[in-house]
């Protein structure tokens, strides 16, 4: 299979070179991504706003204008629900990445931070030529129930970091007990790519980190 040397190499590559694999820093510092054909990237406003320059245009991306419906969440106040539509706080440290071979940027989103429950979710924004517009599609994180719709996913609790390996995509998350894992999504005729499966690399308590399904 080949979910598991991508994990190996997306592993290794966090490892032994975490400023490669952090794309976006903590604090707001221009970013030289040393490929002329890829533009630069700057988080703006505290996290909620990225900035990208390709040398022609400058283009400001609210994280709130990033939405997706969350299926079996809860509220801030506990209440659980079958489905929630909610919108972008925050771009997540380290968690944006251009993909070198298509030039669509993948983004971890901060959805909803409070007590009961963080949620988050991934986005890769599809540019259009010279990043004067671009089109945003929902990365799904499969569950319980089949998704039958390109605007839903289910949630990710802490996004840790994400990367591209030959094209395809991977998330490394993190549940509230400390366990981890990493979804992958091999590359595919869609810019989301296509759900290939989920390895645990951190086992705890929770022994259901990964999706599960009917």
């Amino acid at each position: 299979m080949k979910i598991l040397p991508i994990i190996a190499i997306f592993t290794n590559m966090m490892i032994a070179t975490p400023a490669t694999a952090q794309l976006i820093p903590p604090t707001p510092v221009k970013i030289n991504t040393n490929n002329p054909s890829l533009p630069k990237l700057r988080v703006i406003r505290n996290g909620s706003t990225i900035r990208i320059y390709n040398g022609k245009i400058i283009k400001n991306i609210p994280a709130r204008s990033l939405k997706v419906r969350v299926l079996d969440s809860q509220t801030c106040q506990g209440k659980q629900l079958q489905r929630q539509t909610l919108s972008g706080k925050r771009f997540l440290n380290h968690t944006i990445e251009v993909d070198k071979q298509t030039g669509n940027l993948a983004v971890g989103v901060l959805l909803q931070n409070c007590l009961k429950q963080n949620i988050s979710a991934v986005f890769i924004l599809q540019p259009k030529p010279n990043w004067n517009n671009y089109v945003v599609h929902r990365v799904a994180v499969p569950g319980e129930r089949e998704i039958n719709n390109r605007f839903s996913t289910y949630p990710l609790r802490n996004i840790k970091g994400l990367g591209f390996v030959d094209g395809d995509l991977i998330i490394k998350y993190a549940n509230s007990d400390s366990s981890e894992a990493m979804l992958v999504y091999t590359s595919s005729n869609k810019p989301i790519g296509k759900y290939a499966g989920c390895v645990v690399t951190k086992q705890s308590k929770n022994h259901n980190i990964c999706p599960s399904f009917n």
